[in-house]
């Protein structure tokens, strides 16, 4: 049976979480007989793998500090041992499936990106398949990152870029035809049928990034202006007759943008915490608009047919909403109230026709899915283990 690791997935982030059981419901039709391989990490904790039936890969990565190959140079009476309690090494490792979703540019961590290189390096030379799945990738201007970055792309199997300016980036480091196109994958996913709220409700989902330094570096510091900006999103869909709820996507610091925000809008708006990502686009389903800075939150709303706008601290965002003919529903944060305002009364006045291009451009993005689907399934059953 062979062993497909899941790389760059987590439980803390749902759109992370999506993306994992996005690839989980394809591996279950389409392969069957595999297991499931996970590393451990901060936002991956053992009992949330286990429940998976994961096996548990040795690993360890710490700055500029890889020992994670090294490991599967074990002597095999330890591997042996090691599998014994559900643990095995790179070695053991048949195929990568990388669904990192966005990490790998110029505003991200360089090791990062080295390590996942290196990795895809190890793979080639053993023959073994390394896929990069669909993911906002880039921009790549730095020396070091565009490096190796040139080494992830002509070193994996198959690189999927997410959108236009991620295969662009992509498309100048690429030597060897690895590099293709396709959406978000995460549209197959389709929660049991729901009925919409009873009454008109908007879910707002703010997203800490888009404040935080760390990230990017346009970011602003100060959540002042952030927030004041949920505060009059609030104000206006109140005028409009809409209820609302805030939705926390990812951990502790958004749960606490959520409660700054509940603060400001100063009537009791409930936050909705602790659902799991297939339950949280059920619930955005369920909503007759969504506001988002969150990226699943947006692609789990516009694949659903619900009218959704965004605030955005990457490129994938603009790319997104380009791609379903929405380009006007990218809202500036720091963007003065009136050009806000025309922004909303043409998104309020327009939500049958938001519905209809959501539905539309929807259908073609599960075509796309499915065609990616089925070359990256036809690499897996390609594969001998020698």
């Amino acid at each position: 049976m062979i062993n497909i690791e899941v790389k760059g997935v987590q439980f803390s982030n749902k759109g992370a979480e999506l993306m994992l059981l996005s690839v989980l419901e394809q591996l279950d039709k389409e392969i069957g007989e595999y297991n499931l391989v996970l590393s451990p990490g901060p936002n991956l904790p053992y009992k949330q793998r286990a429940r998976l039936g994961a096996l548990q890969k040795l690993s360890f990565r710490r700055g500029p500090f890889d020992l994670t190959g090294l490991f599967g140079k074990l002597p095999q009476f330890a591997k042996r041992l090691l599998k014994r309690y559900g643990i095995v090494t790179e070695a053991d490792v048949d195929i990568i499936l990388n669904a990192s979703g966005f990490s790998y540019g110029d505003q991200w961590p360089l090791n990062d990106l080295k390590n996942a290189a290196k990795e895809a390096v190890r793979f080639k030379q053993v023959g073994k398949p390394y896929i990069v799945l669909p993911q906002a990738l880039g921009p790549f201007n730095k020396v070091e990152h565009a490096k190796a970055a040139r080494k992830l792309i002509n070193s994996a199997t198959k690189v999927y870029a997410r959108d236009k300016a991620s295969y662009q980036a992509c498309a100048a480091l690429n030597e060897v035809g690895t590099l293709h196109q396709s959406p978000d994958f995460t549209a197959l996913i389709e929660p049991s049928i729901i009925e919409p709220f009873t009454t008109k409700t908007v879910c707002f989902i703010p997203n800490n990034k888009v404040i935080s330094k760390y990230h990017h570096e346009t970011a602003q510091t100060g959540s002042e202006a952030y927030i004041a900006f949920w505060r009059y999103q609030a104000e206006f869909f109140k005028q409009h007759g809409f209820d609302i709820l805030l939705l926390n996507h990812e951990g502790a610091e958004d749960k606490h943008l959520c409660e700054q925000i509940a603060e400001v809008i100063g009537e009791s708006v409930e936050i909705v915490d602790g659902l799991g990502a297939v339950e949280i686009k059920a619930l955005l389903g369920r909503c007759q608009a969504v506001v988002s800075s969150r990226f699943h939150g947006c692609v789990s709303a516009l694949s659903q047919g619900v009218p959704c706008l965004a605030t955005s601290w990457s490129h994938k965002y603009e790319m997104l909403f380009e791609e379903y003919g929405l380009a006007d529903n990218i809202l500036n944060y720091l963007a003065k109230p009136e050009q806000v305002n025309k922004q909303l009364t043409q998104f309020i006045n327009n939500l049958d026709s938001q519905k209809q291009a959501g539905y539309g451009h929807a259908a073609q993005v599960k075509q796309e899915n499915r065609a990616m689907w089925q070359a990256v399934i036809a690499e897996i059953n390609g594969y001998q283990p020698k």
